[in-house]
C-alpha cells in the first residue's frame, strides 16, 4: 500500500506561517556583523561603533525592543514623535538614579524596519551628539561622543562608557578580523590626540586593550 505523502492544507499553512516568522523576525540569526553592514550606509555614524552601541543596548539582539520594534538603541518617544502619531510601545526598563538601579515604565519608539531605525538613529547622532558625529571615523571618538550629548549622556548608567569599551574589544575580531587589536590601538592613539578623552576614559580603554 502506497502511503499518502501529501500534507493536509492546515499543515502547509502552519509551515508557511512559521517560515515567514523565521525569515522576518529581527532576532532570527541576526548578528552584529549584519548590523554593521546595514549601518555602513549612514555617513553620520561609525558603523562599528553603532554596532557596539546597539548590541549592548539590545543584549546582543535579544531584547523585546529589538525583536518586536527594531529599536536598537533604546530611543524613547518625545512630544514631536507622539504629536505625529508615530508608533510606540511601553516597556519596563532600568534607569540609574543616584547609583541605584531603578525600574520604570517608559515609552519607546517602534520602527517597521532596520533601515527606518537607522535613519532615525543617524539623525539623532547628527543633531544631539555632535562630538560622536564629528569623530565618526574613529570608534573611540564616537563612543566618547555618546558621553557628551547636547542634553547629556546617552544613558543614565554611570558605567556606560566602560561597558561600551568592553563591547568594542569583544566585537572587534568579528568586524576587523585578525588585526583587530592593532586597529583598535591605532585608533586609540589617534583619539587621544583629539583631546576629548578624559583620563578615566583613557584608563578604561587601556585596561581593555591590555596596555
Amino acid at each position: 500500500m502506497i502511503k499518502n505523502t501529501f500534507w493536509p492544507a492546515h499543515r502547509y499553512l502552519f509551515f508557511i506561517t512559521m517560515l515567514l516568522i523565521f525569515r522576518t523576525s529581527p532576532s532570527c540569526a541576526f548578528s552584529s556583523v549584519d548590523f554593521y553592514k546595514e549601518a555602513s550606509a549612514y555617513k553620520s555614524v561609525n558603523a562599528f561603533a553603532a554596532a557596539i552601541h546597539c548590541a549592548h543596548e539590545t543584549g546582543d539582539w535579544r531584547s523585546r525592543l529589538w525583536t518586536e520594534c527594531y529599536n536598537g538603541a533604546g530611543i524613547k518617544t518625545n512630544a514631536a514623535w507622539r504629536m505625529l502619531g508615530m508608533p510606540s510601545v511601553r516597556y519596563l526598563s532600568a534607569e540609574d538614579v543616584n547609583g541605584r538601579d531603578v525600574k520604570k515604565v517608559s515609552s519607546f519608539r517602534k520602527y517597521p524596519t532596520i533601515k527606518s531605525f537607522l535613519k532615525d538613529y543617524a539623525r539623532k547622532i547628527r543633531e544631539d551628539y555632535p562630538v560622536a558625529c564629528k569623530y565618526n571615523n574613529n570608534v573611540w571618538g564616537y563612543i566618547c561622543g555618546l558621553h557628551q550629548g547636547k542634553y547629556g549622556k546617552w544613558a543614565t548608567d554611570h558605567r556606560y562608557f566602560e561597558k561600551l569599551a568592553s563591547k568594542t574589544v569583544q566585537l572587534a575580531p568579528d568586524i576587523y578580523g585578525a588585526q583587530w587589536r592593532t586597529k583598535l590601538t591605532r585608533q586609540f592613539e589617534v583619539a587621544k590626540g583629539f583631546g576629548i578623552l578624559e583620563s578615566w576614559q583613557i584608563k578604561a580603554i587601556s585596561e581593555r586593550l591590555g596596555d
